[in-house]
């Protein structure tokens, strides 16, 4: 008989089995351990046998849920119905029973059950699968912030740091550490609010064991909360549990004061799709500039006060861009979209600024722009100035 130490090895990634024959045989000794289970029909898919995976997804999601762990069975039974599409019925009937079944109390299980059939399933019909081993970085500083995660088992450490010295640069030698938790089974990371702005990291996301994740897109997750706002409601609520049960998370002020704040001139042009005519071309500056995206200040041109440079650019929103910054230190063009338009003030008068997030970029355009901006030596605070908390 296998002992429980070897089973907990092939749990953790440490033991890896190649055979269907083998790994069958371990199933056969823990019939009931669930974690095995989807362990197993997740290894079935990537043999290419999915009527199998079936039946094993369905046990697993049936002793998580029974175990009152409803996010585990939730993402157990997900799979099961990628491969085997259910009908309304047996949809509405397994996730209405996710709202009165008992569970562990836990935060994430008492969000599954505040939401309805249609918002549960709107969630989670489409997310990723991840398992990390110990050590991996999973988001670094000054990475966008894409993905809603939610862990299913395993650990990670979360650090932010500050910058010191004057003149910061992007290594271990200029940040100092200055707070840090641990993230565990069911907890929930990804700064992805506000919608309306490029997120950037603050901090390092790190696994400390061999781990197991769910990733909703960012992409995603807007558009399920602008159809079902208690979703975006439940969500806030979650992430505001996790500051409030660990270290303090940065605010909005340290997340704004951590970009370049520097006056780059640049040129934005939009080919508004599904629009005929010539493209829209904006001269202006940057007042707050990342490897990630830009706040864009577009001169007036003569069209006068704010209301009248918005009806020049009206339902450009999400619409695809082009920036071209250009200086004596600096050259490049980066793709991008427009996120938000925002009125504010800048020098005493009222204007417009686009929020402009960059498609990723090359790590060869990310050094060049670092350099950049260190060069600069303006990065600060974001700033009063423009009207911004």
């Amino acid at each position: 008989m296998m002992s429980k130490a070897i089973l907990e090895h092939i749990l953790d990634g440490s033991i890896v089995i190649d055979s269907v024959e083998v790994f069958g045989s371990v199933v056969k000794e823990f019939p009931e351990h669930p974690e095995l289970l989807k362990l197993f029909a997740d290894f079935l898919i990537a043999k290419g046998k999915g009527p199998s995976a079936v039946q094993h997804y369905s046990k697993a999601s049936e002793i998580f849920f029974g175990q009152g762990r409803h996010l585990h069975a939730m993402v157990a039974k997900m799979l099961e119905w990628r491969l085997d599409r259910p009908s309304r019925k047996t949809l509405l009937r397994f996730l209405s029973a996710v709202s009165v079944h008992p569970h562990d109390e836990n935060s994430v299980n008492r969000f599954l059950q505040s939401l309805l059939p249609a918002e549960l399933m709107a969630l989670f019909s489409q997310f990723s699968c991840h398992r990390f081993p110990s050590g991996k970085t999973i988001r670094n500083i000054g990475e966008p912030e894409t993905h809603l995660w939610f862990v299913l088992a395993g650990e990670l450490k979360e650090s932010y740091y500050q910058l010191i010295g004057h003149k910061p640069k992007f290594n271990k030698q200029r940040l100092q550490q200055r707070t840090c938790r641990l993230l565990g089974q069911n907890h929930v990371f990804g700064d992805v609010f506000p919608f309306t702005e490029i997120c950037i990291s603050q901090g390092v996301i790190e696994t400390t064991t061999y781990t197991e994740v769910i990733a909703i897109s960012r992409r995603r997750l807007i558009q399920v909360c602008q159809k079902f706002p208690k979703v975006e409601l439940g969500i806030m609520k979650l992430l505001q549990i996790r500051s409030e049960t660990g270290a303090d998370s940065p605010s909005g002020k340290v997340r704004r004061g951590e970009r370049y704040a520097m006056q780059v001139n640049m040129t934005v042009e939009i080919h508004p799709s599904g629009v005929p005519g010539p493209a829209v071309v904006l001269n202006g500056s940057a007042i707050d500039l990342s490897i990630s995206g830009v706040s864009f200040i577009p001169e007036t041109n003569g069209t006068g006060p704010p209301a009248k440079l918005a009806s020049l650019i009206k339902d450009l929103g999400h619409q695809r861009v082009r920036v071209a910054i250009s200086s004596e230190a600096l050259s490049m063009s980066i793709p991008g979209q427009i996120m938000r338009t925002r009125e504010l003030v800048v020098n005493g008068s009222r204007t417009l600024s686009l929020g402009i997030q960059f498609d990723k970029v090359s790590p060869r355009v990310s050094g060049a722009f670092l350099a950049f901006a260190e060069g600069t030596g303006n990065f600060d605070k974001a700033t009063n100035e423009t009207g911004q908390d």
